[in-house]
């Protein structure tokens, strides 16, 4: 972008939150604050009530953010160091406290002055008042992205937006000399599947693995209640991701891979991510209450586990590869409640020591690619490089162990009700065996992803082996 109008004794006065940088301090502190303790929800109520100020101020002396993290408006910082290298004053002023707004600076070292809330919250009038009072009326230029922001835009001399509403750009054009309008980062419905993590969707495919067990997929009955129970835990694994992900923001944003994703971007604000878990949270709670009160019952732990897991539980070793394991099995247990089909011993161990295997997996794998003796310790996990050796050992039994129950089910009384030709299955075995091996030589190596069913997802290998093992099980039938 080219100068417009440049005047060097014309100082160019740039918004924070939603402007320079992708989103909201507030929002950000509160995150931060409830990821320390869910509980400090209930104070913050009570601090809303004694007003703005009074609020930023009891969220920021309980939290530090890691300002170098937060996603900024590269154009637009880009266009602020052009301005100022040219010898432009350049001002940030923002409704942010001013101990924020100056750490910013810290970050960002193009600014000459710096205003933000303290007594007052430095908002619209609040905000025009000081700018007026310091340059002057029509004596400054303004860069903002909210209709907050119209009384100051009103009085200045030229204005910027970045990332505006339709309205709020026709009335800027309406009272002010509009420069330029930077809309970077156009939201999209794709956006927002990737917030809930639409793939991970295929997970709840497991919901059907007791209709398949059983040799009930002939009821149409039993086939809808399946897919509606599909559908209830989709949206609300989603709400729990979405949650996750907004928990998660700072160690996201430190991760070369987790940092593009949607919140950690700042390509969905923080406030829509808690409207879009809301919504889904009760679409898919909805859908459940129209089973059966297990199925309910089910499905709502899911979710307060998974919030519990994205709280505290994932920090602590063995646990989080237990839970995780633990939500692969509850799936199945939740096919079985929404379909009244009985889940076997045989099934239940089955998935639980292979979904344990994985869950290692998934362990092992983050632990080779970082750096150092402290291993996950900077993503809050209990692990270091000196547990690699044993926690490949703990999943590659875990995977044996899995075949050898799947070999016992073979000799067991239930096969020769389900199938004719129960011979025929240990084919099954032998290829679970080896995708088993294949998948930990594959870890061992380096080359698996941080998610083992997304790594399965698109790998060829595994869908060979599958179609195999799906065309052997009809086969035995």
């Amino acid at each position: 972008m080219n100068n417009h109008g440049f005047d060097e004794n014309i100082p160019l006065v740039v918004d924070l939150d939603g402007t320079l940088i992708k989103t909201d301090l507030l929002h950000e502190g509160v995150i931060m604050l409830l990821r320390k303790n869910l509980l400090y929800i209930f104070p913050c109520l009570l601090w809303m009530l004694k007003g703005k100020v009074y609020f930023k101020n009891r969220i920021f002396n309980k939290v530090h953010l890691h300002y170098e993290l937060l996603p900024n408006n590269e154009e637009l910082l880009n266009f602020l160091q052009t301005e100022s290298s040219s010898g432009r004053k350049i001002i940030l002023a923002t409704a942010s406290l001013m101990s924020n707004a100056q750490e910013i600076s810290k970050v960002y070292p193009i600014f000459d002055e710096v205003y933000g809330t303290e007594k007052i919250n430095l908002k619209g009038a609040n905000k025009l008042k000081i700018l007026i009072d310091e340059f002057g009326e029509s004596n400054f230029d303004y860069i903002g992205n909210s209709h907050s922001d119209l009384k100051i835009i009103a009085s200045s001399r030229y204005s910027y937006l970045v990332n505006p509403s339709k309205s709020l750009e026709r009335k800027t054009r309406k009272i002010s000399e509009l420069k330029y309008v930077w809309k970077v980062g156009k939201i999209h419905l794709k956006d927002y599947v990737k917030a809930i993590r639409g793939y991970q969707w295929l997970k709840n495919l497991l919901i059907f693995v007791p209709l398949f067990t059983s040799h009930s997929f002939y009821s149409p009955d039993l086939i809808f209640q399946a897919i509606a129970a599909f559908f209830a835990f989709s949206f609300t694994a989603s709400a729990g991701y979405v949650i996750n992900d907004l928990l998660d923001l700072n160690s996201d944003r430190s991760h070369p891979r987790k940092r593009f994703r949607p919140f950690a971007s700042g390509k969905l604000s923080i406030s829509s991510g808690i409207i879009l878990a809301l919504v889904i949270l009760t679409v898919g709670l909805t859908i459940a209450s129209q089973l059966n009160v297990w199925f309910f019952t089910i499905l709502l732990g899911y979710f307060l586990v998974s919030i519990s897991y994205s709280l505290f539980l994932k920090r602590i070793a063995l646990y989080d590869v237990f839970i995780l394991a633990f939500f692969y099995s509850t799936r199945i247990i939740a096919g079985g409640q929404a379909t009244q089909i009985p889940i076997s011993f045989w099934l239940i161990t089955f998935s639980t020591f292979m979904f344990l295997s994985l869950a290692f997996v998934k362990r092992c794998s983050e632990l080779m690619k970082t750096d150092g003796k402290n291993g996950l310790h900077e993503r809050g996990r209990e692990y270091t490089k000196e547990d690699l050796n044993l926690l490949q050992i703990m999943g590659i039994v875990s995977g044996f162990l899995s075949v050898v129950v799947f070999s016992l089910y073979i000799n067991s009384p239930e096969v020769r009700i389900l199938y004719s030709r129960p011979k025929i299955l240990w084919t099954v075995g032998f290829l679970l065996l080896f995708w088993i091996c294949r998948i930990w030589m594959i870890t061992n190596r380096g080359k698996m992803t941080d998610d083992p069913i997304v790594f399965t997802i698109k790998d060829a290998g595994s869908y060979l082996i599958f179609l195999i093992i799906a065309l052997t099980l009809f086969l035995s039938i």
